[in-house]
């Protein structure tokens, strides 16, 4: 599972390193999400490009902010139940590629898109969860994460 992990993050870092064209009118989170999630997290229509977990109707993206703001941050190890379906994936943290502004903004998109949420993450939020663990290297756990309200 680590070898699924060290390729996306290796895709991810492809593609921070390519420059994006971002169009006019175009959803900053939505096009990070796009660079970033979508390749393992894309569930939906014909194509099921992704194995991780899906986001849709997930209680991980639909509940706290502060859960899936240290997902994002620092990744996440370990079995989790989505679904009704158990995984055994790991998942990168972004805190090395992605700042604050754009780590807010994906998860604002993600959050509406596949969890009906409407209140936005702000920047603020990240950089108060980077700022709590700023020597963080490992991986979330899911009972590390169940922990926090």
């Amino acid at each position: 599972m680590r070898l699924v992990a060290l390729i996306c993050l290796a895709l991810t870092g492809c593609a921070h390193k390519h420059h994006q064209v971002l169009v006019q009118g175009a959803d900053p989170g939505k096009t990070k999400f796009e660079t970033y999630c979508a390749g393992c997290h894309l569930n939906e229509g014909p194509f099921m490009m992704g194995e991780a977990p899906p986001l849709a109707g997930s209680a991980w993206i639909a509940g706290t902010e502060r859960r899936v703001i240290r997902i994002v941050l620092h990744g996440l190890h370990g079995k989790i139940e989505v679904a009704g379906k158990t995984y055994n994936q790991e998942m990168p943290g972004f805190a090395p590629v992605l700042t604050d502004a754009e780590i807010a903004s994906l998860l604002s998109y993600a959050r509406k898109k596949f969890g009906g949420a409407d209140t936005p993450v702000t920047e603020a939020a990240v950089a108060s969860i980077r700022a709590a663990h700023p020597e963080r290297k490992q991986y979330w756990t899911v009972d590390e994460l169940l922990k926090v309200q």
